[in-house]
């Protein structure tokens, strides 16, 4: 039985197989924009080079002249064992009364009179390329990175795995200490790496800051000591152990799936804050640098800055993002 097709009957059939096709092109346009917008929110890094030394080319440097090792743990730790020829700057030596006042008037750390005292006195100058290492249970070794870099010292890496990795690695220890031989260690201050408190009120609607401390600390039921418990309002709340994993830093791929995970964009300015300001904030400041991006700054005064403020508002489990 043949069918024999109408004018009217063929062109209902062409109008529908025309908008089937038109369906189908507008199917393609749109998975094409979403694949677009997914890629304009994803963050492609990569850990540049010139940021971290491996364990075994730190053993070819420990006797030179040129190279100054800097163990950032605690001066108990220390003592029991550290890299030959290292160098103890714990981060006690910042947390003076007088660096707590300077911290208070100008919303960093300490002094360039301190600076050049600290790491001039550890044989630090202009030519000495500077290798700092922690352990992986507290990211110290950031804050001698951070500190250096703003002062001027940009010839500064971290030895990745820490003192863990290189015992484990079968490196030697010594419980020896190096007689050191001040340097001239000159400042040469870069206001534009941190923060104050006016400047993020001033520009909180422009930012993205990231509170690198715990969750607890981040919810305000652990004040860790400041005066309010909280965090600063639409702070994002990354630990800085997520970063770290188990050893300095994890890998690019890692690092990539949790910034895109919590939408960081390179197009922000990105302000990082801990407790003290330096520590965990400046863990995340150095790894974002680490990671190419340009536009981070350190809120030296941080949560104890912050805190203390009473009109100030402070962010606690009932003001987290709900999609974060």
């Amino acid at each position: 039985m043949s069918v024999i097709w109408t004018g009217k009957g063929l062109g209902i059939i062409m109008s529908r197989i025309l908008k089937l096709f038109l369906i189908c092109i507008l199917l393609v346009l749109y998975a094409g924009c979403q694949k677009v917008e997914e890629q304009k929110g994803s963050v492609e890094i990569k850990i540049l080079p010139g940021y971290l030394v491996e364990s075994e080319e730190l053993t070819s440097s420990t006797n030179s002249p040129d190279v100054v090792i800097v163990d950032a743990r605690s001066a108990e730790k220390y003592q029991k064992a550290h890299i030959h020829n290292a160098v103890n700057i714990p981060k006690t030596v910042f947390r003076t009364p007088e660096d707590l006042e300077y911290k208070k008037n100008n919303g960093f750390a300490i002094s360039p009179e301190k600076a050049e005292k600290v790491f001039g006195e550890a044989g630090i100058g202009a030519n000495s390329r500077v290798i700092v290492y922690d352990s992986i249970t507290f990211p110290d070794a950031s804050i001698i990175w951070t500190l250096l870099k703003y002062y001027g010292h940009d010839n500064v890496q971290i030895l990745k795995g820490g003192y863990e990795r290189w015992v484990s690695d079968g490196h030697p220890v010594t419980q020896e200490t190096k007689m050191l031989k001040r340097a001239d260690f000159k400042v040469k201050p870069k206001p534009e790496m941190v923060v104050t408190l006016s400047w993020i009120l001033d520009n909180k609607k422009d930012i993205t800051i990231l509170d690198m401390r715990s969750f607890a600390e981040y919810i305000g039921t652990n004040t860790a000591g400041n005066k309010r418990g909280g965090s600063i309002p639409g702070a994002i709340n990354i630990e800085w152990v997520e970063l770290a994993g188990d050893s300095t830093v994890k890998s690019a791929e890692e690092l990539q799936r949790i910034l895109n995970k919590y939408r960081i964009s390179r197009d922000k300015e990105i302000v990082t804050y801990c407790n003290w300001g330096i520590g965990r904030s400046t863990y995340g400041f150095m790894v974002l640098k680490m990671l190419g991006f340009e536009k981070v700054r350190v809120y030296g005064g941080s949560m104890e800055d912050w805190s203390v403020k009473a009109d100030l508002p402070i962010g606690d489990i009932k003001s987290i993002p709900a999609d974060l």
